[in-house]
């Protein structure tokens, strides 16, 4: 049941995103770290001097992003015969092979996302130091959110160095300038994630830049709001699934024109469909996970003679030489990592069904290590784009992808896109309908 009262202004109060807990909205200190009482879910983090901070590592990764894509990273030169390879080309050769889907992946992924990011991360961070608040500002802020998951240049740099050290036994290797400036791209990319203040970039956004304390009426309003163990849904509330503002359930109802007041975006007490989609996401990368494995996703040419190669036998290859750290890597990003994503989110679903209240923290955990691991499943997409390019030597020698790579693609995304379209607070929601007392269980947890 919705709240008899409310506080007039409910910025002072903020839903956790993992299970709609409502409470108090508070900012962390100075290494200080805040998350939700009965799922775990870190809330807010503290970060030092977060906008001129994530303005400079913007900065730090535009300037080298260019001859980071266009110059040389590698030269292989064996038998007197060189080959060179940048990022470009190894997307140019996955398109002449006419794997065009993989081909769009690896550009979006490695080329326009990384730029994208970037180039909005150090835009907004750039308006908010000048004191400028225009309307466009959290759509901006909204869109760089969205592509965090997307840009993966740290996975293509360890796929770089699988690549160097599956080869260097066989070729001699040569790193060029594009190389450094790769891995420059990488680390300000990382810094930059490492850097930024979600919460206080949407707060400033929303009050422009101006530090806001509530109203003397509204305190002990949010008092009792934060002490009820209630989810932001049973008090009438709406938490954006983008930037965590709450916004009051319309008597009418809620309808597809409702939209976020902050971050514009569409407002629904659950994600639309989400168990279903989640299924139907599931099923796919499950469809596609059985030709990812069994099919070959690498021809070798050695003399003439073709030789090709699945996901298993390159990770055989590198245990059977002594190779054993790289072959675990390759074996949890290609092989763990899509099995345990799968099961993981299946035994979430399960739970959800059958409205079992065990485990949930344990299951909500299990749920955030499934969001962040999902995009390293790329990494055997992009050691197969650098070796095309860079194994070229005509007839003696060449490598070229095989049709695994656009359904071991379709995995990646098909699993990644399911833990997106998965609303984990459904897995609070069901347990607390059979067990209307479940919530009560702050005296639990650390």
């Amino acid at each position: 049941m919705p709240l008899d009262h409310l506080p007039a202004d409910l910025r002072f109060l903020t839903a956790c995103p993992g299970c709609d807990l409502l409470m108090l909205n508070m900012s962390a200190g100075k290494g200080d770290i805040i998350a939700c009482s009965r799922c775990g879910t870190v809330l807010h983090r503290h970060k030092k001097d977060s906008i001129n901070r994530t303005a400079a590592h913007c900065l730090a990764g535009l300037f080298p992003y260019f001859p980071a894509m266009f110059l040389p990273l590698m030269t292989f030169q064996t038998l007197g015969m060189s080959e060179t390879s940048n990022i470009m080309q190894s997307i140019i050769s996955y398109y002449r092979q006419e794997y065009f889907f993989v081909a769009l992946m690896v550009f979006f992924s490695a080329v326009l996302f990384p730029f994208l990011k970037l180039s909005l991360g150090l835009t907004v961070a750039t308006l908010m130091n000048l004191r400028k608040f225009p309307s466009i500002l959290p759509r901006l802020f909204r869109l760089y959110i969205s592509l965090e998951d997307w840009a993966m240049v740290e996975v293509y740099l360890l796929g770089i160095m699988v690549t160097v050290i599956k080869m260097y036994q066989t070729t001699d290797i040569s790193y060029g300038l594009g190389f450094y400036c790769f891995t420059a791209l990488v680390l300000a990319t990382m810094g930059t994630t490492e850097v930024l203040d979600k919460k206080l970039f949407w707060a400033l956004i929303e009050n422009h830049g101006q530090h806001v304390t509530p109203n003397t009426e509204d305190t002990d309003e949010i008092s009792v709001c934060s002490s009820r163990m209630m989810t932001a849904k049973e008090a009438g509330l709406i938490a954006c699934h983008t930037c965590h503002r709450l916004t009051m359930i319309p008597e009418s109802g809620i309808d597809s024109s409702i939209r976020c007041p902050l971050c514009r975006a569409r407002l629904h007490s659950r994600k639309p469909d989400s168990i279903a989609r989640t299924w139907a996401l599931m099923l796919t990368a499950g469809l596609f996970f059985i030709p990812a494995n069994f099919l070959p996703i690498m021809r070798v040419d050695y003399l003439g003679r073709p030789d090709t190669s699945t996901i298993i036998d390159g990770i055989l290859h590198f245990f059977r030489d002594g190779s054993y750290a790289v072959g675990l890597i390759i074996l949890s990003a290609s092989i763990l990592v899509p099995l345990f994503k799968f099961s993981g989110l299946l035994i979430i679903l399960v739970t959800i069904r059958l409205k079992r209240g065990i485990f949930l923290q344990q299951q909500a955990k299990m749920f955030r290590f499934i969001e962040f691991i999902g995009r390293w499943s790329m990494l055997d997409i992009f050691v197969i784009a650098i070796l095309s390019v860079l194994v070229h030597f005509g007839f003696f020698s060449s490598i070229q992808a095989a049709p695994a790579a656009t359904y071991f693609c379709m995995v990646v995304i098909s699993t990644m896109l399911a833990a997106q379209t998965f609303d984990p607070r459904l897995l609070w929601d069901n347990c607390c309908e059979k067990n209307p007392g479940f919530l009560d269980v702050s005296s639990e947890n650390p």
